[in-house]
């Protein structure tokens, strides 16, 4: 049985082997191939090839189609070849047309009379005279559009930088309808019935900047019955421009002839008086340069490095020293700089920073991190920093209201905890050294906390001998709400400020969260400072990646975090957000009812601007605390065992705590002095009342 079966597979074989052989050297035979040419508009057309395949001469030789191939003669013979000797082979001997299809399966029939009177026949193949295969036909509409694409300076500072843009022109030409998709660029009414013209944007980012060209690729999907294709092509080309060699087709659009260039360096603080060999870095300290007609500047980073981009012309004078104070001196204390060129950066352009005196000056903050609902967390950033001289050693405290908060956790850990109140512990904070204070606490579900309800929060880091005792206390008030939108924009000292409040920081705070459905590689905020507002006391406060800032003018700012790999919320919600904490004093000038607004646009990769809620704080006779402005001063601040009130009159008092619990009181006049040995050491709200209103000052008791 095993021997039969072999048998039958060998017979088939031979047998198949046999036909093939018989239709390509048998007497008589024939062959035909069906080739495409053309497809569209409208219509497929078709090279239609005869071989006499045979060993004798065949006559009468015509083509059929039962696939709906119209058949024409391409020769003097017209529809029919008279004769053909064997081997002999006629290419183009017909040609055939057909309506077009967007996909199709087509075969002709060769016919041929034989020596003997008998006709025979051939089915065609594409690619040889001995296969019937029938022919493949697919109908792609591949349309050729234009797009031309022209930088615009949409800050208007006479720099290309992060925010400017790229705006083009398509242009299509075909009546169908069609889908424009560039990665690249937001386009306006992408989609529309042919010819047309619309327009897109490209937001410029750190990467455009630095490479000064900007590719751009854009493809065409064409929605006709066969669902074509197409691709864009410059109509004025960048001559000399590069190319791309993975995008040969790509539209090159030139920012500028001439690339900025920049000036970069490191600071550092001259801490052991050896002219910098063994100096620490200088972390956010602005660098400020000018040409005599505008001001640049940006801020060094945690290893006290910077780097400022400059137009590609012009003398710029550098300098450290921008709001620093008489007791700072700088080696160098500037340095010029003659740009020319393209794309230069002037580097080893630094600097060693000394102080005078040694003294201690501590920073806090408190930063909100997200908004407080009721029954979920909250997350804040507690930021000190030694803008003093010397090392420095003590405590951060941190009050808030236990009856609406509860702790969660807090990294560093905790030193020591109250209901209402946390400490912690650091020593050797260098100078002009920042830390953070990561800390979540639980906000209570209603009753305990309820939509619209107040937080009110005090952060302190007591300091025998601070030289600035201001900026040792933080006082912050929150409202708890049901919803938020994640890109916005806070000012922690609120809507309004006093008159006593003129000299103080404002703190501003921006928050953005990646809601798209992929990684971001790039987010920018950019932002055009109030004309209030004293540019040249910005400070950066600290941010949640790493980030580079570059002021113009002292209104026009630029954050942008490079490389931040922020991920989408829908792939990691938690590590979708980020932040940046900056603080700016009003002008010296303003009155009151003068209004100092802030708000930023996020620009995430190549996305449109997302712009944030407007922040604006109003300058009143009435502060967010509800106290008149009475002008008094505090001396000596800190104090140990008396203090003394100046106001010009008689007057009552009361010393609190920084959760507002009354420690003393009573009255008193101009000169007098007031007992505060019991006190602990700490800080204190004075409130003093006279008959045309009432103030708050702080204290410090060492």
């Amino acid at each position: 049985m095993k021997k039969l079966y072999l048998f039958g597979i060998l017979c088939c074989c031979a047998s198949a082997f046999a036909a093939s052989l018989s239709k390509g050297t048998s007497n008589p035979a024939i062959g035909v191939l069906l080739q495409p040419t053309s497809f569209g508009p409208g219509i497929s057309e078709f090279i239609i090839s005869v071989k006499n395949t045979g060993e004798e001469t065949l006559t009468n030789i015509y083509i059929t189609s039962d696939t709906g191939v119209m058949i024409f003669g391409t020769t003097s013979w017209g529809d029919v070849i008279p004769s053909m000797a064997p081997g002999e082979e006629i290419y183009y001997a017909f040609g055939g047309q057909k309506p077009a299809q967007c996909t199709d399966m087509n075969q002709v029939i060769v016919h041929a009379t034989t020596s003997g009177g008998s006709e025979i026949t051939d089915l065609s193949g594409e690619f040889d005279y001995y296969s019937d295969d029938m022919t493949f036909t697919y109908i792609d509409d591949y349309i050729y559009a234009q797009q031309d694409g022209i930088y615009v300076d949409l800050n208007g500072n006479s720099m290309v930088d992060v925010g400017d843009a790229v705006n083009y022109t398509y242009s299509i030409p075909s009546a169908n309808m069609v889908e424009i998709y560039d990665s690249n660029a937001i386009v306006d009414n992408p989609t529309g019935f042919g010819p047309f013209t619309t327009t897109g944007i490209h937001y410029l980012t750190a990467a455009d900047v630095a490479e000064g060209y900007v590719y751009n690729s854009a493809t065409l999907n064409v929605f006709d019955s066969c669902s074509g294709s197409g691709m864009f092509q410059d109509p004025t080309p960048c001559m000399g421009c590069p190319g791309l060699s993975n995008c040969p087709n790509c539209v090159v659009t030139p920012l500028t002839s001439a690339l900025p260039n920049s000036i970069s360096g490191n600071v550092k603080f001259n801490i052991n008086n050896d002219n910098c060999a063994s100096g620490l870095p200088f972390p956010n300290r602005k660098i400020s340069t000018d040409n005599g007609l505008n001001t640049y500047a940006s801020y060094t980073n945690p290893a006290g490095s910077y780097s400022i981009i400059i137009p590609s012309n012009g003398t710029f004078s550098t300098t450290p020293l921008s709001n620093l104070g008489s007791n700072f001196s700088s080696n160098p204390a500037s340095v010029s700089v003659a740009s020319t060129g393209s794309g230069n950066d002037y580097a080893t352009t630094d600097f060693c920073v000394s102080s005078a005196t040694n003294y201690a000056d501590l920073h806090v903050a408190l930063i909100p991190i997200d908004h407080p609902r009721p029954g979920f967390s909250a997350s804040y950033k507690l930021c000190f920093r030694n803008y003093g001289s010397t090392n420095l050693n003590g405590t951060i405290q941190l009050s808030f209201d236990d009856g609406k908060l509860t702790f969660n956790s807090a990294t560093p850990a905790v030193n020591s905890t109250t209901s209402n109140s946390l400490t912690w512990n650091y020593t050797n904070l260098l100078p002009f050294e920042y830390r953070i204070i990561n800390l979540t606490l639980n906000v209570l579900p209603p009753p305990g906390a309820a939509t619209g309800d107040l937080l009110t929060f005090t952060l302190s880091g007591p300091m025998a001998g601070d030289a600035n005792v201001d900026d040792n206390i933080f006082t912050m008030e929150q409202t708890v709400v049901s919803s938020f939108d994640p890109n916005d924009k806070t000012v922690v000292e609120g809507a309004y400020i006093g008159l006593n409040q003129v000299d103080d920081y404002l703190h501003y705070v921006t928050r953005f969260q990646n809601t798209g459905t992929a990684a971001a590689t790039t987010v920018v905020l950019k932002e055009t400072l109030d004309p209030k507002l004293d540019w040249t006391t910005f400070e950066p406060i600290a941010a949640s990646h790493d980030y580079i800032i570059q002021v113009v003018n002292g209104n026009d700012m630029t954050v942008t975090f490079p490389n931040i790999g922020l991920p989408d919320s829908g792939s990691n919600e938690p590590a979708s957000h980020g932040w940046m904490a900056y603080r700016i004093k009003p002008k010296s000038n303003i009155v009151v009812n003068d209004v100092m607004t802030s708000q930023a646009n996020i620009f995430f990769d190549y996305n449109a601007p997302i712009a944030t809620n407007a922040v604006s704080t109003q300058l009143t006779s009435l502060g967010n605390s509800q106290f008149s402005s009475v002008p008094f001063t505090i001396y000596p601040n800190p104090a140990s065992t008396t203090i003394r009130i100046t106001n010009g009159g008689n007057f009552s008092f009361q010393i609190l705590d920084i959760n507002g619990k009354m420690l003393l009181s009573g009255n008193s006049g101009e000169g007098d002095n007031i007992d505060v040995s019991s006190l602990q050491a700490g800080f204190y709200l004075v409130k003093v009342t006279t008959t045309t209103g009432c103030g708050v000052l702080k204290f410090i008791k060492s």
